[in-house]
């Protein structure tokens, strides 16, 4: 099932997209610091959704670049030739992981996610912002998708450990607990090693297939 590619070269694309999120320190610093003269520790709204523009550049050439080379050089991910419906018990599975990240979200927000990060914000404050999301959803996904293969690659078989997961939640997960530079936010990690993992139990679930996953997941962080 490895086509000849060793597993850690899956683990090292999964790692590659999670570095993609460092790039954020690139835009803040460089970008935005030294060429367009930001002031960095003060962000104005219209700043924000500017930085929220220029990650979302970077993260879809990350994206793209990661998929092309994949699909060149491991013919991975190729398109999910099982054409077996998915059980209602895996639907059922994946909705309820799906509740359990919502249920996540409203601890954070005491409300739907979307109605707290609307409010306050103009709405190409708000578009912008979800624009950022998106691609953050995406390499989430790449994470998920890559970790998976690497430890079915070096098992040899499939697995029903939701290895990707496991793997999001120690590199995207445990970056959350220092991600906003405010000190160590214990809840905002652990939502999201919890997150993470269920995450990899949706893709799982969903037989690996990319839309369904990449819908559950954006429903499950974005909502």
């Amino acid at each position: 099932m490895s086509n000849g590619i060793k597993w850690t070269g899956y683990l090292y694309m999964s790692l590659l997209s999670f570095s993609a999120f460092l790039l954020e320190y690139v835009s803040i610093f460089v970008i935005e610091g030294f060429f367009l003269h930001v002031d960095i520790w003060n962000y104005t709204p219209y700043q924000r959704s500017i930085h929220c523009i220029i990650m979302a550049v970077l993260w879809a050439a990350v994206i793209g670049s990661i998929l092309l080379f994949s699909r060149r050089c491991y013919d991975f991910p190729v398109k999910n030739l099982d054409t077996e419906k998915i059980s209602s018990r895996d639907w059922i599975a994946a909705f309820l992981c799906l509740a359990a990240c919502k249920v996540m979200t409203f601890i954070d927000w005491h409300t739907w996610k979307i109605i707290g990060e609307a409010q306050g914000k103009s709405v190409f404050s708000f578009l912008t912002q979800y624009l950022y999301y998106i691609f953050e959803v995406g390499l989430v996904l790449l994470i998920i998708i890559f970790g998976q293969k690497a430890a079915e690659t070096g098992l040899k078989r499939e697995s029903r450990i939701p290895f990707g997961g496991i793997i999001l939640a120690l590199t995207w997960g445990v970056f959350h607990f220092v991600s906003r530079g405010v000190g160590l936010e214990i809840w905002n990690g652990i939502s999201c090693m919890l997150f993470s993992v269920l995450g990899g139990i949706m893709y799982l679930k969903m037989r690996k297939r990319c839309l369904y996953s990449y819908l559950l997941l954006a429903v499950g962080y974005l909502l």
